[in-house]
């Protein structure tokens, strides 16, 4: 009896075995199965810090600042150093975030998120696909693509009138595909030497909203008797943070006109012209040469009979008559275009078809 109770205790000591060592040949089978899923996928856990922008935010009303919001992952073998963001523009430049918060280099433990405020003003680079890049130490960092709305104002005209050097007119529209309303706080005009001029009379008065597919024409006070001929930079700026130029050139300080030009019949040898130096011109013109632009694209100096002879100087609101001598016989019926030219650059232009 004592021998039986000794097999029968063997028995299931040995099947308890058994059965542990089948349980972990078991275990062993599975994990070699599921380890080479995971090999075929070509899966594995990063040897190196890894992370992830799970998102970026461009809030329209304030487009001198973004956020965007970085995950170090549990999978990540260790904390996360965040040291640089930077931002890649379509224009293939890459700008680093200098002002951060949190400030940089930050650190994020594995399972952590943050969200950082960027300041820097994405404002002239709507309506493009930015490039978010988080750097980060000894370890991967991560790129986001965020696409900007549109807010674009339109600066439609910008008009300087040669009757009138203390204003000028700008047009602006909110254009339909604009994504919000706008608000003009601001217009200043830049010189091409640098020079900036704060428009401070302006009507209507700013600010001035400018809802979705609307436009404005504002008068802006500002003397640019002593800006004639130079390229001139209007500037809108709106309270969201965006800014629009437009670049015009003011009416130079003499302005030219051929008011009339006569081709008698009687006379095919020569022509008359009448050249005006208007009256609101602030300099005196130095009438240098005449050319004539025939149809087929040649242009042909040609003499003037004196008197006057050239060059002549043509004081401001005078007119002048001038013989030009050129046979057009064989050009009768034909369009052509009459410039007078100065050493300044001024110019005076009148079309005319001979008779």
């Amino acid at each position: 009896m004592k021998i039986a109770r000794n097999v029968k205790a063997i028995s299931k000591i040995l099947f308890i075995l058994i059965l542990v060592l089948a349980v972990i040949i078991g275990s062993i089978f599975t994990y070699l199965l599921t380890a080479g899923y995971y090999i075929n996928l070509g899966t594995k856990i990063p040897e190196n810090t890894t992370i992830s922008i799970t998102g970026v935010s461009l809030d329209l009303q304030n487009p001198e600042s973004f956020t965007v919001t970085v995950l170090n992952p549990t999978y990540s073998p260790t904390e996360a150093k965040i040291t640089e963001i930077l931002v890649a523009t379509e224009d293939k430049k890459v700008h680093k975030i200098v002002s951060v918060n949190p400030q940089l280099p930050t650190m994020l433990d594995v399972g952590q998120e943050e969200t950082f405020n960027c300041a820097w003003n994405w404002g002239d680079y709507t309506n493009e696909i930015l490039k978010v890049i988080v750097l980060v130490e000894d370890g991967s960092g991560a790129v986001y693509e965020a696409a900007t709305a549109s807010a674009e104002l339109e600066i439609t005209a910008a008009a300087f009138m040669t009757a009138d050097t203390q204003h000028f007119n700008v047009t602006i529209r909110n254009p339909e595909a604009s994504t919000t309303d706008l608000n003009v706080t601001k217009i200043t005009v830049t010189m091409e030497n640098g020079t900036e001029f704060n428009v401070r009379q302006i009507t209507p008065s700013i600010p001035k909203l400018l809802p979705v597919d609307t436009y404005n024409t504002f008068k802006c006070t500002w003397d640019w008797t002593y800006y004639r001929g130079m390229n001139a930079t209007v500037t809108v700026y709106t309270s969201q943070g965006y800014a629009y130029h437009r670049t015009e050139t003011t009416p130079k300080p003499a302005q030219l006109t051929i008011t009339d030009a006569r081709f008698a019949t009687t006379d095919t040898n020569s022509f008359n012209i009448t050249v005006k130096n208007s009256e609101n011109s602030i300099a005196s013109a130095n009438l240098k040469t005449v050319e004539i632009l025939f149809s087929d694209g040649t242009i042909q100096e040609v003499s003037v009979q004196s008197p006057p002879a050239l060059p002549y100087t043509l004081p401001i609101g005078d007119t002048v008559t001038l013989k030009c001598l050129l046979d057009w016989s064989e050009r009768r019926t034909e369009t052509v275009g009459i410039t007078v030219k100065t050493p300044e650059g001024y110019l005076g232009y009148l079309q005319k078809t001979l008779p």
